[in-house]
């Protein structure tokens, strides 16, 4: 069991808001309307246009560089010509490959999905990828999820005779790619009415705007890998982001794709409804393992499969890999949380390496650290003889793009975003950018931890919190995700009937509660062994399901609790 850090100070309760000020529906409970103003939705119209934003889904040929992107591409594919899809290895990239691999190969061109490995070419174009596909024959490279920053080797493309297409999302960086077309809602000028996007729904956009292009009728089957890789993204799930996932998780609960059905069948999801934290818990996990774990062409290969054998066995390593990566992550973990209670202080930045650790999982520790001591936390492993690569992440305290690009001197190449980025340094480096990178965390957010908070979203007995009526307007707005997160409510003075500890090493505290007249079972997890049996708790929590054995249960997911007052 991952040890949790002790000296982790409790977190503060944000209460949701007052139920004043609105004009929602006056028939509406206490922690409905409570629910919809956490939200920003104070009146009736306000909650229609988040259901039901105007104009969607919003035109293609709004989206920077499109125009100059899809004829290029259907040439291509009328002559047959070889085009490279190159990806990133996540979810976002590889469900965008996919994507775009299909609509192509439709329209007639020999494509080569391209996938680079994790560890030996990492995030982005590489000159010698470049080099590896013009040998193999192909006139057009189309990234997807990447390629923004990467000037150098589109220019080595244009060089070999390649023209590049770059899909991507990132924010662009002062010196651009001189490609035929950059498809990316974040450049200057950009008209997209929502800018939001991730590499999986730019290459959908890309794919309806070229199918449309050649008067061919849409592919719908589509939208199941776009409302994966923005759910796997952890881009904001509304507006046009709603849109997509919605409709694609309604395809995916019907897919036709045998590597889909495979997987469905082995996480127990066939034939039910699929939710965004399905997705999140049960699928995307799984389509990542093989890039954490090998390489992510396995998980390319199941999307892409037409054969039901082949689904079968690719699924079946799919869950391999998973199991081996959650091995290894606990132990890696263990390691990470350890060796960072053991200092007087926690650091403004966790910057950690370890051996065990593998450029796999380094994102995970790195998570697991920054969720445990509310500090940004960077995680290590060794690439090669030389070379470390890194996976950052942050709580919120630090920007870290802007933190590693102050450090760009130093390092062999960066990329990420605020709450996530990566690196790869110098053996002889590391030490230099650990420093500097702790100065920076240093002047930025100090010596003291900043105080963790734990937003509630509504509050009310169990009786209102789990009526039908709130279940119906939970249900109206999903899928939940970033900036509009899974609901949090707070019930106070809940009386404790029953409780134990559960799980194959007794780790999951288990609490039997009333309140209004409703009991309910609650469930912790991981929550450490000396719970001392009081007898009512104010309990802050999330509803969850568990689908066990072809039967679905509702319980309370603790997210907190305290003594009663």
């Amino acid at each position: 069991m991952i040890p949790v850090a002790p000296s982790t100070p409790p977190r503060r309760w944000l209460p949701p808001p007052a139920v004043e000020g609105h004009r929602l529906p006056s028939d509406l409970s206490s922690p409905a309307v409570q629910l919809l103003l956490s939200r920003g939705i104070g009146t009736s119209r306000d909650f229609d246009r988040f259901l039901h934003p105007e104009g969607l889904p919003y035109p293609a040929n709004l989206l920077s560089g499109i125009a100059s992107a899809v004829p290029r591409l259907a040439a291509a594919a009328s002559s047959g010509e070889k085009v490279a899809v190159f990806g990133d290895f996540d979810v976002d990239g590889i469900t965008g490959t996919a994507i775009l691999t299909e609509t192509l190969t439709r329209l007639g061109a020999a494509v080569i999905p391209y996938l680079p490995h994790p560890v030996a070419e990492g995030h982005g174009m590489t000159e010698t990828a470049v080099r590896k596909l013009v040998n193999q024959g192909a006139t057009l490279i189309v990234t997807v999820d990447c390629g923004i920053s990467d000037a150098d080797s589109v220019l080595r493309a244009s060089e070999s005779g390649a023209d590049v297409i770059i899909t991507d999302h990132h924010v662009p960086p002062d010196r651009r790619p001189e490609a035929l077309s950059i498809v990316n809602p974040r450049m200057p000028g950009n008209v997209y009415p929502y800018p939001e996007l991730c590499g999986a729904g730019i290459a959908y956009k890309l794919a309806t705007a070229l199918l449309e292009f050649t008067n061919r009728p849409p592919d719908p089957s589509l939208l199941e890998l776009a409302a994966l890789g923005t759910v796997a993204d952890l881009v904001p799930l509304l507006d046009e982001n709603r849109y997509l996932v919605q409709n694609g998780l309604d395809a995916l609960a019907r897919t036709r794709r045998p590597g889909l059905r495979a997987m469905l069948r082995r996480v127990n999801l066939e034939g039910r409804p699929i939710r965004a934290e399905d997705v999140s818990f049960r699928i995307a996990p799984r389509l990542n393992s093989s890039g954490r774990m090998a390489h992510p062409e396995t998980s390319l290969r199941l999307l892409l499969t037409q054969d039901s054998r082949e689904a079968d066995r690719l699924a079946a390593q799919l869950e391999q890999y998973n199991t081996q990566r959650r091995d290894l992550t606990g132990a890696a973990c263990e390691i990470a949380i350890n060796r960072i209670l053991a200092l007087r202080r926690t650091p403004a930045i966790i910057v950690i390496h370890d051996d065990v650790f593998t450029p796999g999982i380094n994102g995970l520790v790195a998570s697991r650290l920054a969720e445990t001591f509310n500090r940004p936390a960077v995680a290590l492993a060794r690439a090669d003889d030389d070379h470390l690569v890194a996976s950052a992440r942050s709580p919120g305290s630090l920007n870290l793009i802007q933190a590693i690009a102050r450090c760009s001197d130093l390092l062999v190449r960066y990329g990420g975003h605020a709450a996530a980025a990566g690196f790869t340094v110098r053996n002889v480096d590391f030490a230099h950018v650990a420093e500097r990178l702790e100065g920076i965390a240093n002047s930025e957010i100090g010596l003291f931890e900043p105080e963790p908070t734990l937003e509630i979203h509504a509050e009310g007995p169990l009786n209102q919190v789990l009526s039908p009526e709130l279940a119906e307007l939970c249900a109206r707005l999903q899928p939940f995700g970033k900036e509009n997160p899974a609901p949090v409510f707070l019930t106070r003075r809940v009386s404790v009937l029953g409780w134990g500890y559960v799980g194959a090493q007794g780790q999951h505290l288990k609490l039997n509660v009333s309140s209004g007249g409703r009991t309910a079972d609650a469930l912790s997890w991981n929550h450490p062994s000396d719970w001392p049996g009081y007898p009512s708790v104010d309990l802050v929590y999330q509803i969850a399901e568990d689908r066990y054995r072809g039967e679905s249960r509702t319980y309370l997911r603790i997210e907190d609790l305290r003594p009663a007052v």
